[in-house]
């Protein structure tokens, strides 16, 4: 976590909310014990919650465990320390089957092959998109203002601003790749006719 950020993002809520502006999560007054409390919390489960690009990453899980899983799959594998929640498991480009128990990831036999696990982390602040660090915001001073101010047209007002900025946080995070190029050929075959007869029909 990096703190400044984090006591910044806080202090921007709390302005939201109209409550007390906090300065350090240690300063003895009810809004800094309040966001100490809550505001990881906050951060975690908004990253949990879709696959947010800057806070995605991909792992080598290494040699399976030696225990044998009292599962349906056959080979275990620890996760890494940082994993908050699992988008997919690989094999090379293909995914395959698994599950997650405690903090292992459980598959079916997987000798000589490199099984990569594609996670979502607890990103810093300094990495995240200024769409996230304002819904962070938005969802903290939600509370703040309900539990805190106790005005419940505030903590409405806030609420409906952060679910309406998710859904645009989404769609901005979700642009931020190479467009995929249309296969045309493939998709001409697809249909059952040959490239030449589709462009003619344009």
């Amino acid at each position: 976590m990096a703190v400044a950020e984090s006591i910044a993002n806080c202090s921007k809520a709390c302005l939201g909310a109209g409550v007390n502006v906090i300065t350090s999560f240690s300063q003895g007054i009810t809004e800094s014990k309040f966001c100490a409390e809550w505001y990881e919390l906050i951060v975690k489960s908004e990253l949990s919650l879709y696959k947010w690009r800057f806070a995605t990453k991909t792992a080598d899980l290494g040699n399976p465990l030696s225990v044998v899983p009292d599962t349906k799959f056959n080979t275990a594998y620890q996760m890494p320390g940082d994993v908050l929640s699992v988008d997919t498991v690989l094999i090379g480009e293909m995914p395959i089957n698994y599950d997650r128990y405690q903090d292992q990831i459980h598959t079916n036999d997987t000798s000589n092959d490199t099984v990569i696990i594609k996670y979502r982390f607890r990103a810093d602040e300094v990495y995240w998109n200024p769409y996230f660090t304002l819904l962070v915001v938005y969802r903290l001073a939600t509370m703040l203002a309900f539990s805190i101010a106790r005005k419940e047209d505030v903590a409405a007002s806030m609420k409906s601003l952060a679910d309406e900025h998710w859904r645009r946080a989404k769609t901005e995070d979700s642009q931020a790749q190479t467009n995929q190029k249309v296969n045309i050929r493939k998709l001409v075959r697809a249909r059952g006719g040959s490239l030449s007869k589709f462009w003619r029909n344009r």
